[in-house]
């Protein structure tokens, strides 16, 4: 057999010989494997058994178990917490808490967070730094007006929070 060059030479040649009987198939899928044909015209699929759709239910269940364990342990955590402050008095709040916020300059009442809890004044007077969100009303260039909604982090003391009733679903939206 004389020396080829290529594969597609090779092929040629063995196709104008007689004695390729054996030898065509064989060339053929070293070629079709070579230049990726099989993997467009024949694919290997992965096949599934039931059983590893089993295992997939199966972890994902586990999965779902623990984001729920999780979620109730950060949630009853939390209410430990919140009750923990508030039996330390009326001016104890504990970090993440859900409190109304009374802004004494506009006289509104509004949700707000605990993000920080601060003990510089000693640990019988906490000041706390809270977040909440504030309509403001802008008067645009061209007289029109527009209202956004901005969150605001400030520091107050705790006369002006007061504490709101216990939401498993709102203290979540907190936490998460």
């Amino acid at each position: 057999m004389p020396p080829h060059h290529d594969i597609a030479s090779s092929c040629h040649y063995l196709l104008q010989q007689r004695s390729f009987n054996n030898s065509l198939p064989i060339m053929f899928s070293k070629f079709a494997n070579k230049i990726g044909l099989f993997d467009i015209l024949a694919p290997v699929k992965s096949r599934r058994s039931s059983k590893d759709s089993e295992d997939d239910s199966t972890t994902i269940a586990n999965s779902y178990s623990d984001d729920n364990q999780m979620k109730r342990k950060r949630l009853d955590a939390q209410l430990k917490a919140e009750k923990e402050a508030e039996a330390r008095g009326p001016k104890f709040f504990a970090k993440k808490q859900r409190v109304r916020y009374l802004n004494k300059m506009t006289n509104a009442v509004c949700d707000a967070v605990v993000v920080g809890v601060h003990y510089d004044d000693g640990p019988d007077k906490p000041y706390y730094t809270i977040k909440y969100k504030k309509q403001c009303e802008e008067t645009l260039d061209d007289g029109s007006k527009k209202t956004t909604v901005r969150e605001v982090e400030k520091q107050t003391n705790p006369d002006r929070l007061s504490r709101v009733p216990w939401d498993e679903d709102k203290s979540w939206k907190v936490l998460q």
